[in-house]
């Protein structure tokens, strides 16, 4: 009877972990940019609440060449700084933005980027300040997954946004998805006219990711819990989400015909949680598949390489 007591309290404490394992993941992060940068236009842009009926709103951030115009043609410059830290030596992404090296033509081209999982999107305005500056391109930069107040995988409110890029009248759009970004990147394709979407490291399973990511940061205690108990943690977020699995199956949706007239995805034979064997599976002629060398997960989607860069502006160019 003891045994049959202590089996049946172990059960329960067991779920119970797991919803508490669950809440955490799909919390919102952290803030970790001083207030300051928060809002500073220069820096992380304006931030953006839309609303295409009384109750389907969005917030977003908006970068656009012409909000530090006319700060840089007086003669300021603005820096750009990224350290990520490496496994030998930290990295850094660094820009310098002046008159200069203002673009020439500002058009009327939009770039939407989708964080990856688990940052506050503000990290990711000093990318979209970058490309907002090199290409002359307005940029969108929407909330990480886990920055809505219901987690979805990023699908939040994209109807919302599809609303707003066709009041503006934007017809040149591309999109950057990184990492569970990807999921939202995917379907919007499928409801917009988009020219180009580049992806970097796309969540191609959320389970195998879930349980690589936690073996990772957690090893003793992702051990303890065994991969079967993460996975049960993995498909209890996905049944609370309300999405459904066909929109979690990247690799699928995308050899189906893309709806972006170019696709291109990077991955690299380092990224333990977006391997790039595994999106070798992929057998779809009109997306484009580029490996980057010796990267981990964090070091792609934080265009930490120079390859990565260039490559970027080359494609947007293209």
């Amino acid at each position: 009877m003891r045994l049959y007591i202590l089996i049946i309290s172990l059960v329960i404490f067991l779920s119970g972990c797991q919803s508490y394992i669950a809440y955490q993941i799909t919390k919102p992060p952290q803030k970790v940019l001083p207030k300051e940068f928060e809002s500073s236009i220069a820096l992380s842009g304006v931030q953006t609440h839309y609303c295409s009926s009384e109750v389907d709103c969005l917030d977003f951030r908006f970068i656009s060449p012409k909000d530090i115009e006319s700060y840089l043609l007086d003669g300021n410059t603005l820096s750009l700084s990224l350290i990520v830290e490496g496994s030998t030596e930290d990295e850094v992404f660094e820009y310098q933005l002046t008159s200069d090296n203002l673009p020439n033509n500002q058009n009327s081209g939009l770039l939407i980027i989708f964080p990856g999982y688990g940052v506050d999107s503000l990290i990711y305005t000093m990318q979209a300040r970058w490309l907002s500056h090199v290409t002359g391109k307005n940029v969108i930069v929407m909330p990480a997954s886990n920055q809505y107040e219901k987690f979805r995988f990023g699908l939040n409110s994209l109807d919302v946004l599809v609303n707003y890029v066709n009041k503006e009248n934007y017809t040149d759009i591309s999109l950057i998805s990184y990492s569970m970004g990807a999921i939202a990147g995917v379907e919007l394709a499928s409801k917009l006219n988009i020219s180009k979407h580049i992806l970097y490291a796309p969540m191609i399973n959320f389970e195998a990711a879930l349980t690589t990511i936690a073996n990772l940061s957690h090893p003793i205690y992702s051990k303890l819990l065994g991969d079967d108990y993460l996975n049960e943690v993995a498909a209890k977020i996905i049944e609370k989400s309300g999405v459904p699995l066909t929109k979690l199956d990247i690799l699928n949706n995308l050899n189906k015909t893309p709806h972006a007239r170019q696709t291109y995805i990077f991955s690299s034979n380092a990224d333990k949680v977006s391997p790039y064997n595994r999106l070798l599976t992929l057998n779809n002629s009109k997306v484009s598949m580029y490996e980057v060398k010796d990267l981990n997960h964090i070091e792609m989607v934080s265009l930490i390489s120079t390859q990565q860069r260039n490559m970027l502006l080359c494609l947007l160019d293209g």
